[in-house]
């Protein structure tokens, strides 16, 4: 039925088609900010710019690093209105095309070009944290603000179909909730609230999905204080736990688990013996989210309004920090960022 001019469908439309334009238009002007860059040694800094999501101006931003902004592609498309970028948004770079894979909170997950249009999209409402490109051209990804019967790690093809899923309910220990010290990090209300898991939102809050080399997949239950690695038929092959709030494990070559954790706020290496320290955060960066693993074993992590780099023994090598208007530091400034090597 055709729209006539004057109603409230037309008008509608015309603010759908202008948020749309305002979005890929990458010269559309961004909101202040700047990034200042309090350490760089540059002798045993990994090359390569910076992206990260800025929950606060709802932009991919990129930066070199001088902390100069080199890119950036504004999220305020009609396709991302549901979004709450500060809830767990995600961002992947795809090195082979050029193109980043965006997880948005209670949206979907997109990809996009660098003239910010969307090349391909899968939109659902139980998504955040964490997406990624598998090497087949599926789709992993998460869902932390899961109530108890929800799926916590989705795999979709490229039509979008659901390829496999994996729910923890029959998994985990109701028991391993209780074992967490002090709080996540400023609790919300929203879907999925106090239900089951812990002190935090959601049943479990699962914050990151990583799919193995074997084809097991591992998955971060944050409420829970456990990694898990599930084979595909979903049986727990092994647990590593309990890590407080755990962020952003990965596994090592030796089979052990790199993974960041709350109280104390720093990132370690958990093995059958006592945890490794590899960062222990004397700046005081908070909460670690990304923990991506970079050339010359140096690590990339983001803290709300800081962006750092440390290499091998632990020693900053970089340190950005953002700022907003007025010189204001940006508590949600950054939720992950990814390193661009091209």
């Amino acid at each position: 039925m055709a729209m006539r001019a004057g109603t409230p469908a037309f008008f509608a439309g015309l603010t759908g088609l202008f948020s749309v334009l305002l979005a890929t238009a990458p010269s559309s002007p961004a909101v202040a900010q700047s990034y200042k860059v309090v350490t760089a040694v540059r002798a045993k800094m990994t090359g390569g710019t910076t992206a990260f999501i800025n929950a606060s101006s709802k932009r991919v931003i990129e930066i070199d690093s001088n902390g100069k902004t080199v890119w950036q592609c504004s999220l305020a498309a009609a396709q991302f209105k549901s979004a709450e970028l500060q809830r767990g948004a995600d961002l992947e770079w795809i090195k082979s095309d050029d193109t980043f894979l965006i997880a948005v909170p209670f949206s979907g997950v997109f990809r996009i070009d660098r003239k910010c249009n969307v090349v391909w999209r899968y939109q659902t409402a139980k998504v955040s944290h964490d997406a990624d490109l598998l090497p087949n051209g599926n789709v992993l990804h998460a869902w932390a603000w899961d109530s108890a019967g929800d799926d916590q790690a989705v795999e979709v093809d490229p039509s979008g179909k659901i390829v496999w899923r994996w729910q923890a309910r029959d998994h985990v220990d109701r028991k391993w909730a209780a074992q967490g010290k002090g709080a996540p990090d400023k609790p919300k209300r929203g879907p999925g609230s106090g239900q089951g898991g812990g002190r935090g939102e959601g049943f479990t809050h699962t914050n990151a999905v990583v799919r193995l080399p074997n084809g097991d997949t591992l998955v971060s239950l944050r409420n829970f204080h456990r990694v898990v690695r599930v084979a595909p038929d979903g049986t727990v092959r092994r647990s590593w736990g309990p890590i407080n709030y755990v962020h952003e494990p990965s596994v090592l070559p030796d089979g052990s688990l790199l993974a960041a954790q709350r109280s104390p706020m720093i990132v370690a290496i958990y093995g059958r013996g006592p945890r490794q320290t590899v960062f222990a955060n004397d700046i005081g960066i908070s909460p670690i989210r990304t923990v991506e693993q970079l050339d010359r074993g140096n690590l990339l992590l983001t803290g709300g309004e800081d962006i750092v780099e440390i290499d091998k023994d632990g020693e900053v090598v970089w340190h950005v920090k953002i700022f907003g208007d007025l010189g204001v530091r940006e508590r949600d400034g950054v939720y992950k960022a990814v390193r661009v090597s091209k």
